[in-house]
């Protein structure tokens, strides 16, 4: 079984840190033997050198019996794999350091990421608060236009019913004044033909004419200028109708700029 956790690298892969190699190279050929004791001891040294560790040496094995080369063969081999798994450890190791330098800086760099997307998750709904901001005030304006719109139509569509009837009183005041006009010429006429017309009572009836005629005019020059009174006032109002309708245009118009520039 595993002495050492699996290991899970960012990119997805997984890593197996175990002794299971270590176990394999026991079930490997036995390194030193009676029969090669001097060379695997020679070759053992040198490992041990390499490690810094003082070299075992041996002056003469000859002397030695069987019985007596067993410890140091046994010592030798524990040794020759005590180094193996010390090398095999170390590799491990700068393995295990240089995934851990990698996932350091894949979470700094992690890190600056989610920074910068937080940033920028921030400017947006800054953004999008302003851009409400606007909304509103636009809405708020068109609403105070269009009402302002509405009752201009209502005002005008008042004036143009009084204008309306104004313009029916005048004509009806003209007939009138026509139709009197031609009965007073009638009864002059007829005054002239049947008496014998005297100065003071010529004189006197073209005076009453005068007055009433100059009366008749006085009033259609009153209701000509009350029409053009009305005139007046209705082009007023349709140029401020003009102005207010430009207005609202305008104010649609940047509204929809804005929602482009969004989209």
């Amino acid at each position: 079984m595993s002495i050492f956790r699996k290991f899970s690298h960012p990119n997805g892969d997984e890593t197996f840190i175990s002794t299971t190699q270590f176990d394999d190279e026991n079930n490997e050929d036995i390194f030193c033997t009676e029969d090669n004791l001097k060379e695997s001891l020679c070759e053992l040294s040198e490992e041990l050198s390499s490690l810094g560790i003082t070299p075992i040496t041996l002056d003469n094995d000859d002397d030695l019996q069987s019985a007596e080369k067993q410890p140091f063969i046994q010592i030798i081999n524990s040794t020759w794999d005590l180094v193996h798994k010390h090398r095999s450890f170390m590799r491990l190791y700068d393995k295990t350091v240089l995934l851990n330098h990698k996932t350091y800086n894949n979470n700094i760099h992690f890190k600056n990421q989610v920074t910068r997307l937080q940033e920028d998750l921030e400017k947006k709904e800054q953004a999008l608060h302003d851009a409400q901001t606007r909304e509103n005030k636009l809405k708020y304006h068109l609403d105070n236009a269009s009402r302002d719109l509405k009752r201009e139509k209502e005002e005008a569509r008042k004036l143009g019913k009084q204008v309306q009837s104004k313009n029916i009183q005048h004509e009806h005041e003209m007939k009138r004044i026509l139709q009197i006009n031609q009965k007073l010429q009638e009864q002059l006429r007829k005054s002239i033909g049947t008496f014998i017309p005297r100065d003071k009572a010529l004189q006197k009836i073209q005076t009453d004419q005068e007055k009433e005629l100059a009366s008749y005019k006085r009033t259609v020059s009153r209701l000509e200028e009350n029409n053009r009174q009305m005139l007046e006032e209705i082009n007023d109002l349709k140029e401020a109708l003009a102005l207010h309708k430009g207005a609202i245009d305008l104010q649609i118009e940047a509204s929809g700029a804005w929602i482009d520039v969004e989209k």
